[in-house]
């Protein structure tokens, strides 16, 4: 009964540990969100390329708003899917802040869900893995140790990762095609 309870205590620690880590990485991104201008990761070639600049998805948005086709020139290179539905974040503004703030906001909740994605494959595989060692009578190997869970720490490198970081920050729209490719691994564990 007592080992229940202790085990029932390093779980609400290493949940409440992992919240702590979650909570500051989105700190972190919303802080350096803030001061895009000092940083200018934008500009940089290793995050925004042709294909993942905010700048060019703006101008394919221009241009597709002016009956133009975005794909006629060497303008716009992204997914049409991204054009429809971030677009129009980058033209809409919040009184006395930067242009791209939404634009931002969004990337930072990508970069989250995306995580907590990760964190929800590792779980289900790591719970595929117990079923089979339990199935094979090796209950002894299934049992959880005091460290985080396999999906946990994932997500934490990812969420933790500087070119993630630098990513969203930068304005590269890497998280919402990042977020993308995770649903579908997610979706094929599940």
């Amino acid at each position: 009964m007592e080992t229940k309870k202790e085990e029932k205590k390093s779980k609400i620690k290493q949940t409440s540990s992992f919240w702590v880590w979650v909570t500051a990485s989105v700190i972190f991104r919303l802080i350096l969100i803030y001061f895009p201008k000092n940083l200018n990761f934008s500009s940089r070639p290793e995050v925004a390329t042709p294909v993942t600049s905010i700048r060019r998805l703006a101008e394919g948005y221009w241009l597709k708003q002016s009956s133009m086709s975005p794909y006629a020139g060497s303008m716009y290179h992204g997914s049409p899917l991204l054009l429809s539905l971030i677009g129009p974040l980058t033209v809409k503004r919040i009184e006395g802040q930067p242009n791209h703030l939404l634009c931002s906001l969004l990337f930072s909740l990508a970069d989250v869900v995306s995580a907590m994605l990760i964190r929800a494959t590792g779980q289900t595989l790591q719970m595929s893995s117990c079923l089979s060692l339990k199935s094979l009578d090796l209950v002894e190997l299934s049992k959880n140790s005091e460290m985080l869970s396999s999906g946990d720490i994932a997500a934490l490198v990812y969420l933790w990762n500087p070119f993630t970081i630098v990513a969203c920050v930068g304005l590269s729209t890497s998280p919402i095609e990042n977020l993308v490719v995770i649903l579908s691994l997610y979706g094929a564990c599940t």
